[in-house]
């Protein structure tokens, strides 16, 4: 398709112009068709700029998220099949599970624009209005025993933080397990990102057949709701489209699932721990725990010391607060 190809070649080459010549020579069109392919995209809310003796360009705040805007930032090498761009979704895990169900491979990912029926973990809501948020899950086959579970949620904390870092100035941390934070200028920390993780395993083996991992981050988002307000925040990427963000994520998150005992990525991890060194409380056994967090283990639960110095590894339950920490990080 005319359209889908102009709009491959605008973003490989975002903020910079082509001429529509280049472009019905490199398709085998007229200039004509390129125009028409252009006029439809901006139709379609693309902002696409003309520029006399140089052509079309795709200015860098273009937002509209699309299945060509997201291969054109994929690598070669990289481990993502296939890629499913939705307008409006009931949730994209749910989505990537009946795409699994029909035989889908590892390595599909769905990208949405809005989800309805947007989730989190422990069944709550997760907020996903139209075109402010990144709202994907990529569907992985991978070889891991249901123990080392939790170690694919740990590997995709990370791969939203090294995305947003190597793509923005931002340098985001985990709350342990699934949420990503930011420190505001106002030096409040909100949750910018959540993560949910879900398994389909064989019972008789112990592994993993196949796991959605779907993340939302905010983008653009502003309004959250007089009872969020205070508690998320979006990244504001300048320059930066959705795109991007999800290309990039996807690709270290496809590499990390491949190598999920390798120390550098608890490594990472770890020095993106919005935990390790602070006080903490928990819930455990339906009881609340006072103590610090001082490590990550090697299957990815959270270690805690509690008052009397005891440690154990946290492998469900949730920290609901943190408090600042002035002693010496302990490992």
């Amino acid at each position: 398709m005319i359209k889908s190809d102009v709009l491959r070649m605008l973003e490989e080459r975002r903020g910079t112009a082509i001429s529509g010549e280049a472009m019905a020579q490199a398709l085998g069109v007229s200039r004509a068709a390129v125009c028409k392919a252009v006029a439809s995209l901006r139709a379609e809310g693309h902002l696409v700029g003309s520029a006399p003796r140089r052509g079309y360009l795709l200015e860098r705040e273009s937002d509209v998220l699309t299945e060509e805007g997201i291969r054109s930032h994929l690598s070669e090498a990289c481990g993502v099949r296939r890629v499913v761009c939705l307008d409006t979704v009931d949730s994209t895990n749910t989505h990537a599970k009946r795409l699994a169900l029909a035989g889908a491979e590892s390595g599909t990912l769905i990208a949405a624009n809005q989800q309805t029926v947007g989730r989190g973990r422990r069944g709550r809501s997760f907020l996903s209005p139209a075109g402010t948020g990144l709202y994907m899950t990529l569907l992985l086959r991978p070889s891991s025993s249901m123990e080392r579970f939790q170690m694919i949620t740990i590997a995709a904390g990370t791969a939203v933080c090294l995305a947003v870092e190597e793509l923005t100035p931002l340098r985001p941390l985990v709350k342990w397990v699934n949420d990503v934070y930011l420190h505001g200028r106002d030096g409040v920390e909100r949750k910018v990102c959540g993560i949910l993780s879900e398994a389909v395993s064989d019972v008789e083996s112990g592994t993993v057949e196949n796991v959605v991992v779907g993340i939302g981050l905010n983008v653009t988002t502003r309004d959250f709701g007089r009872d969020l307000n205070d508690r998320a925040g979006s990244i504001f990427p300048e320059g930066v489209s959705r795109n991007q963000l999800a290309a990039r994520i996807a690709e270290r998150l496809m590499d990390f699932s491949t190598r999920l005992e390798d120390p550098e990525l608890l490594r990472a991890y770890r020095e993106r721990s919005l935990l390790l060194g602070r006080r903490v409380r928990w819930m455990q056994d339906g009881r609340g725990c006072l103590g610090r967090a001082v490590d990550v283990d090697e299957l990815g639960g959270l270690v805690v010391e509690d008052e009397d110095g005891a440690r154990r590894s946290l492998r469900s339950g949730e920290v609901y607060e943190v408090r600042p920490f002035d002693g010496a990080q302990s490992s």
